[in-house]
């Protein structure tokens, strides 16, 4: 049966305002941007050295505690930083630094299940660090017991230990040397 003149009119029409729509969606997503990014050639990269950077207003610019000289700020901002000192490092940051090594150094002897090794470190950690910020100190002696004393009784504690302290950053190594 052949359709009729009119229905056969508005399908055609409809198809070609779908096509329409359809394209005029793509040039309005794929349109140039109004304006140019500016993408700096060799003129533009030189005239840009010789530029002088701008300056770095006293009020944003930190003040070193040490002798009251601006510091640096950080990030990639252009900043004149003619007269101020690179941010200092900080006995605080050099303890952190040491810690850090040192923890390290901790899991590196678990790694090798170097129990006596550990236990070294750990007394060592202890010493430096008592006030254990970062909760580690009870992690580490266990997998020290687990890599010594393998056991049922020690892998009961280790599993106490796994399931109480959910954020521990050592309950995958108490998994690793005591639960497995």
């Amino acid at each position: 049966m052949m359709e009729t003149t009119p229905e056969r009119g508005r399908r055609w029409g409809l198809g070609l305002g779908c096509v329409l729509a359809t394209g005029a969606l793509g040039w309005w997503l794929l349109r140039p941007a109004a304006v140019a990014p500016d993408v700096p050639g060799p003129a533009t990269a030189r005239a840009q050295e010789s530029a002088p950077a701008p300056q770095a207003e006293a009020s944003t610019a930190p003040v070193s505690f040490y002798d009251n000289l601006p510091i640096r700020p950080a990030g990639s901002v252009a900043v004149n930083a003619q007269g101020m000192i690179p941010h200092p490092i900080t006995p605080q940051h050099q303890r952190i630094f040491h810690e850090n090594n040192l923890i390290g150094d901790l899991n590196g002897a678990m790694d090798a299940k170097d129990a006596a090794g550990l236990r070294a470190l750990l007394r060592q950690y202890r010493d430096e660090y008592p006030e254990d910020a970062h909760v580690l100190q009870d992690g580490y002696e266990l997998v020290a017991t687990c890599l010594e004393q393998p056991g049922a009784e020690t892998r009961a504690i280790a599993q106490r230990y796994y399931d109480e302290q959910r954020d521990s950053g050592l309950r995958r190594y108490i998994r690793r040397y005591c639960l497995e």
